[in-house]
């Protein structure tokens, strides 16, 4: 009987899609002349990322629409209302009374449990962290989505750490901490 090949479960990213935007130059120059546009650009950039990256990942994307205000374009809905949904294969929501980094978290409770977050705000990671997610900063992030763009393969990065020791700690020296070991895992996945 021939075996049938394993599925894997796909990676879910959850990206801080404010704090990504800026850590793309070109894009965060298109964001600040244009909210919509820099936000339909980073879209379209994530669903070809989606179908050139080998893991395939599970992307949402979460936009503060605490003060959001839609300017009535066709497909969006009525003005003042975004709708949520999936833009180029990519999931995407808005948070409505809340700001976006609280409903991340109750994302990363509920259905987005053992995700990787894409963000670069430093409490959003820690609560994240706090939560069982692995957190992947925004510019790491962005080099491994234009890199894979680009067709190339990011460079691995080295398992030992550079020069510094505590006579503390117990184990092997060189050896990164498990956190960031599964840190990187989760970015070589991607």
């Amino acid at each position: 009987m021939p075996e049938s090949p394993r599925k894997v479960a796909p990676i879910k990213l959850l990206i801080d899609g404010y704090n990504v935007i800026p850590a793309i130059p070109e894009l965060g120059r298109t964001l600040r002349r244009d909210l919509t546009e820099g936000r339909e650009a980073f879209l379209a950039l994530l669903g070809e990322y989606r179908r050139a990256s080998p893991a395939s990942p599970d992307i949402t994307v979460i936009f503060d629409g605490k003060h959001h205000t839609s300017q009535g374009r066709a497909g969006r809905g009525r003005v003042g209302q975004e709708r949520s949904g999936r833009v180029h294969g990519i999931g995407v929501r808005f948070s409505r009374n809340e700001i976006a980094d609280d409903l991340i978290l109750r994302m990363l409770e509920k259905e987005m449990r053992g995700a990787t977050l894409v963000s670069s705000d430093r409490a959003l990671g820690e609560a994240a962290r706090a939560l069982g997610a692995t957190v992947v900063r925004s510019g790491e992030f962005t080099g491994r989505l234009l890199m894979t763009m680009a067709g190339g393969e990011p460079e691995e990065e080295s398992e030992d750490r550079p020069g510094r020791t505590s006579t503390k700690k117990k184990g092997n020296p060189r050896k990164l901490p498990k956190k960031e070991r599964g840190r990187r895992r989760s970015l070589g996945n991607l």
